[in-house]
């Protein structure tokens, strides 16, 4: 087998690859996200938590803070849908 035909060949097979690691590579950032996603939605919601009573989780402010605009703009279009 001729380099020509070996390189053709390698390039089909990491073609099929390529394909199946984008899949997996997809699949595992979709998981990776939701999660810290949920971790800083959940931060959010012991600091509002801590806000009425506690007050022991004030180094999540910060993360409300960042998540307080997204969550403004849900009640508000739920509160505009409802009217």
């Amino acid at each position: 087998m001729n380099k020509a035909k070996l390189v053709k060949l390698a390039d089909e097979v990491l073609t099929d690859v390529d394909v199946d690691m984008e899949c997996v590579l997809r699949k595992q950032l979709e998981i990776q996200l939701c999660e810290r996603l949920s971790r800083k939605f959940n931060q959010a919601h012991y600091h509002l938590e801590d806000s009425r009573e506690w007050k022991k989780h004030k180094p999540y402010e910060q993360t409300y803070i960042s998540v307080k605009p997204i969550l403004d703009d849900c009640i508000d279009k739920l509160l505009g849908e409802t009217k």
